[in-house]
């Protein structure tokens, strides 16, 4: 069954996650899973690519009807979380021959951390830490192989996908530190004028079906640059 008016989804603009290529094209993590939930639903998003903060205004202006994205206090006051669609670990890492064994080793070390992020309250509130804030991942990966900073802050995934862009190793990484887990949900507006009930039950089964048959596992590993 196919449901006529397509659904508003912001999708950030923050690649690995999301963006467009060179040509303009949606492209990343979430427009791939987006693209199954549809395939397994039958419902249709009109997607559009926005700065983080953008992506939350239309969720609560009800512009947008739902995101994939980090679920945290701040989001559940412009929409419900329906349904997990994946979670990562959070780390600090630098090159071989760093290894961080405890908090205490970040302190002296310069750390690039995309703009925008947070990923564990008392890292990202530190302000004895030396922090170099960089436009996404693809900077903030750059400076650690040009040894222009000596740590990177992320998602695992997205560090080992940028490494595996520049042709890089990631036996080149040292011991990492571990921040937290952040886990991203279907999120719906709470102003959405067009999910009803019956879209919502569609779209947690679906991505129940999807998380069954690996769906969307074998994307996060295309992604990380895993061969299997």
């Amino acid at each position: 069954m196919s449901f006529a008016a397509p659904l508003q989804v912001s999708v950030f603009d923050l690649p690995p996650f999301g963006g467009r290529d060179d040509e303009g094209n949606i492209v990343g993590i979430i427009p791939e899973i987006l693209a199954e939930i549809e395939q397994e639903t039958g419902l249709s998003f009109e997607k559009k690519v926005v700065p983080y903060k953008r992506m939350y205004y239309e969720l609560e202006t009800g512009d947008s009807d739902l995101a994939i994205f980090f679920r945290s206090a701040k989001s559940e006051t412009v929409a419900s979380s329906k349904a997990r669609i994946y979670t990562l670990r959070n780390i600090v890492v630098g090159k071989s021959g760093i290894d961080l064994l405890w908090y205490s080793d970040l302190l002296g070390y310069t750390i690039s951390v995309p703009a925008g992020t947070r990923y564990y309250d008392k890292f990202d509130d530190d302000h004895r830490l030396k922090k170099v804030y960089v436009r996404g991942f693809s900077s903030a990966v750059s400076q650690l192989l040009a040894d222009r900073v000596d740590l990177v802050a992320g998602p695992e995934i997205s560090i080992s996908y940028y490494l595996h862009e520049q042709k890089q190793s990631p036996d080149i990484l040292g011991e990492e530190f571990f921040l937290s887990y952040s886990s991203a949900w279907v999120q719906v507006s709470h102003k959405s004028k067009n999910i009803t009930p019956e879209i919502v039950e569609k779209i947690v089964a679906g991505v129940k079906s999807l998380h069954n048959k690996g769906v969307i596992e074998a994307i996060l590993r295309k992604y990380k640059g895993a061969t299997s």
